[in-house]
């Protein structure tokens, strides 16, 4: 993947996107989402959602007050939201590091409360709200030897 940008200029095309992303998504992947508040996060995770796991998009929502969601399919997803948690000792405390490495996709929402305690592999996603429903997502895919 290395580094892309796309623009999207409304929910149902981050959505699709995030239909597409998830075809090329391999067991414990770990896609770690950066953005302000209603950036587009959680619509970019609900194509990922129905893509591997066939759970409609509109069923997928952002688990704030639960920490995580698990969509299970033929492939789990682990669709974390830390905008709550106040650090990486959290996360720990509560075992959520066991799914970096559970067979599925983990999709971090807030994911610079964790920053340092992320796997070496994984693929930033920045989003940046431009207007609207315009969106500019920026991948980086970030590896253990500091290839992008």
């Amino acid at each position: 993947m290395g580094r892309r940008r796309i623009i999207t200029y409304s929910a149902s095309e981050t959505v699709d996107l995030g239909l597409k992303i998830a075809e090329s998504l391999k067991k414990n992947s770990v896609l770690c989402f950066f953005g302000d508040l209603a950036a587009g996060k959680t619509t970019l995770i609900k194509g990922i959602v129905q893509k591997i796991t066939g759970v409609k998009a509109e069923t997928v929502n952002s688990p704030t007050f639960v920490y995580l969601n698990i969509y299970d399919g033929p492939k789990s997803v682990y669709h974390f939201d830390l905008y709550r948690l106040n650090s990486s000792a959290d996360f720990l405390a509560q075992g959520f590091e066991e799914y970096f490495s559970a067979d599925g996709i983990c999709c971090i929402e807030w994911s610079e409360r964790i920053e340092e305690i992320l796997p070496e592999d994984h693929v930033a996603i920045h989003i940046k709200h431009l207007g609207e429903d315009k969106r500019e997502i920026t991948f980086i895919e970030e590896t253990a030897d500091g290839h992008r």
